[in-house]
């Protein structure tokens, strides 16, 4: 049995800790199976157990990407989500399946500060053609809706304006939509289509088929 030395400030806390050292894996770390925090004895740091954003599903929490699982950057997203549908949501016009969300965010303008690309899914938002989707500045400000857009976006390496191409199947094709200087095309379907798919090793937001997304309500 080995000795544990009670800290001051980790209180009652350490009195639930497994003291047995055949259930630790590591010297000088405790994890109170009560509440899956896990206190380092050594240092006297408790570490919060990683929180799975989308507990609905069977995926692991750290198996979702970093750009696409922030709690706050889905809390702001959902707020506006909420404000802009506010009165099609008190009527209950906009079914449970709509009411849920993925996010990816990426610099887009090299400015230093990530955009937040949002995809919706549901009959509320989506079609035969494709489903619309948002472009938010990094404090969940509109910059642009796209319509009838098909998942995922594929970002380029090439700018215009000041911002990278964009991707975007839309009517069967894939379209290229450019930045004019204040906004993206909304509908991509009227854009001419490529003759060939976007290039491999390209960064691919809102890939939800092929890659493990955690789905927000608002």
């Amino acid at each position: 049995m080995r000795k544990v030395i009670c800290l001051l400030g980790l209180g009652m806390m350490l009195f639930t800790l497994a003291c047995n050292s055949a259930g630790n894996n590591e010297p000088g770390v405790l994890r109170d199976s009560a509440t899956g925090l896990v206190v380092d004895t050594t240092n006297a740091i408790t570490v919060q157990p990683e929180t799975d954003p989308d507990p609905s599903d069977s995926i692991a929490a750290g198996r979702y990407g970093i750009n696409s699982s922030s709690t706050k950057t889905a809390g702001l997203v959902a707020a506006s989500l909420q404000l802009e549908y506010k009165a099609d949501l008190a009527k209950n016009l906009i079914d449970s399946a709509s009411r849920k969300f993925i996010f990816f965010e990426y610099d887009l303008n090299d400015d230093g500060a990530k955009e937040i690309l949002v995809g919706l899914t549901g009959p509320y938002f989506c079609g035969s053609g494709g489903c619309t989707i948002y472009l938010l500045d990094n404090q969940s400000k509109l910059i642009n809706t796209f319509t009838v857009a098909g998942y995922p976006i594929v970002i380029d390496n090439n700018k215009t304006n000041g911002w990278k191409n964009l991707f975007i199947h839309s009517g069967r094709k894939d379209r290229i939509v450019k930045f004019d200087g204040k906004k993206y095309p909304s509908n991509p379907s009227t854009l001419p289509a490529l003759d060939l798919p976007p290039g491999d090793g390209l960064p691919r937001a809102l890939d939800f088929e092929h890659e493990p997304y955690p789905w927000f309500k608002f």
